[in-house]
């Protein structure tokens, strides 16, 4: 590999874990419109998209740090079934429905609203993103209040569901070599 192809690939890379570090926050901050007062229709809506989109990006961040590891381009899981035409075949076993039963969770989840979810997400989460930058630049001393915040309230159940998706899916991965 030639070193503009590395340097494509750390590209790649960062800007996916941009986008994914957008996801996570934005669902992170929807977890606030959780009030009593929510309909529970919208509730119901809402929580189906905060797990659909949760488990997505755990996955997404699991085959990212895969293809770190084995250098190679990020694929983003929402866009990649629809890349390959009916006559051509998955290259990646990982991703072949037929091969792997990750496959075909991950072929679920794209069906059931992944392309629309997992982008309102990262809007949502980039704005949010931004405008606490803007803040930050306003008032240096926020910075401090909001590592307090993280420290407080980051949800570790999350952080360990996610680890040990990210976990298996790279142990799965790593049992096929």
């Amino acid at each position: 590999m030639s070193k503009l192809q590395y340097l494509k690939g750390g590209i790649g890379h960062l800007f996916l874990l941009m986008i994914n570090f957008s996801v996570l926050v934005g669902i992170i901050e929807s977890l606030q419109l959780f009030t009593p007062f929510l309909p529970t229709l919208n509730a119901l809506v809402l929580g189906y998209m905060l797990c659909h989109t949760f488990i997505l990006l755990s996955i997404q961040q699991g085959i990212q740090i895969l293809e770190f590891i084995r250098l190679r381009m990020p694929t983003v899981l929402i866009a990649y079934y629809f890349q390959i035409s009916d006559q051509e075949t998955i290259k990646v076993p990982l991703f072949d429905p037929t091969k792997s039963r990750l496959a075909v969770f991950i072929l679920l989840l794209v069906i059931t609203g992944g392309p629309i979810l997992y982008p309102i997400f990262a809007v949502y989460g980039f704005l949010l993103v931004w405008g606490h930058f803007a803040i930050i630049a306003l008032d240096p001393a926020r910075i401090v209040w909001y590592f307090g915040i993280f420290i407080n309230y980051a949800p570790p159940l999350l952080l360990i569901i996610a680890a040990i998706i990210v976990g298996s899916i790279v142990m799965i991965e790593m049992k096929h070599v």
